[in-house]
């Protein structure tokens, strides 16, 4: 009885590290969607703006700029490849990352939710066990 109540908590104790996992691969998800939007939301500005502006490069950090060129964006395909694209076609791109990001955050949320309904299957037979336990004890 001993090893089994052992066997279930040492499984409830990896599923919460699982989800501890989980957890910090939907912060990185949720930022991943964070940093689309905004590139989303800046193709609109880029568009609609040509002429001097501030180019952030990070950390309050800004040079001043002129836009010559605001209808096509260069994107890096991978491998050091760049790429013209134009600004309609890069949103494209972009809608269909989200769309991936989107299926990713899905499986996780199910992950997520399997291992929490295993982990409360696996404290009421913990209770179960021990409750039986008690209850030998007693006679």
């Amino acid at each position: 009885m001993e090893k089994e109540i052992q066997g279930k908590i040492i499984e409830f104790s990896m599923l919460e590290q699982e989800n501890q996992k989980l957890e910090q691969q939907m912060q990185m998800i949720e930022q991943q969607f964070s940093n689309l939007r905004a590139l989303k939301e800046n193709l609109g500005e880029i568009e609609s703006h040509k002429g001097d502006f501030l180019a952030s490069l990070g950390s309050g950090v800004f040079l001043r700029s002129e836009l010559k060129e605001n209808k096509k964006v260069l994107i890096n395909v991978g491998s050091g490849v760049v790429i013209e694209k134009s600004c309609e076609d890069a949103r494209e791109i972009l809608d269909r990352q989200v769309d991936k990001i989107e299926a990713v955050k899905q499986e996780v949320e199910k992950m997520v939710e399997r291992n929490f309904d295993i982990m409360i299957r696996l404290e009421s037979d913990i209770r179960g066990i021990v409750a039986k336990s008690q209850v030998k004890k007693e006679d």
